[in-house]
């Protein structure tokens, strides 16, 4: 399901740097509690690790996928600091995503 898979991305995203903070934390919970047709408490658990194959992201739509990595560029900027680890996280996630240069350039100009 798309949903839970958007959901673990954003986990994803959040453990990069090999912790949760609780702002991450708190942005996921949200995510949760307002996505439909998930299992709540399997999403749940990404709160305490999170185990992707990035390479997932290419089932989702174009626009799921833009989703994603406009969340993702967020998320990694939540606890006031972006990691080497979440670095390498985003690079990987925009290799993986598969969207045109001019797309990925936007999505990252707005995340400034």
């Amino acid at each position: 399901m798309d949903s839970l898979l958007i959901v673990r991305l954003w986990a994803a995203a959040a453990w990069a740097d090999g912790k949760m903070h609780p702002a991450e934390a708190a942005a996921l919970r949200r995510l949760i509690d307002s996505t439909d047709g998930i299992d709540k408490q399997a999403a749940l658990q990404l709160l305490d690790s999170a185990d992707v194959d990035i390479n997932e992201v290419k089932q989702l739509s174009t626009d799921a996928r833009e989703g994603v990595y406009r969340a993702a560029l967020g998320i990694v900027k939540l606890d006031g600091v972006v990691t080497d680890d979440e670095r390498a996280f985003i690079a990987r996630l925009r290799a993986a995503i598969e969207l045109p240069e001019a797309t990925l350039a936007r999505i990252e100009a707005e995340a400034r």
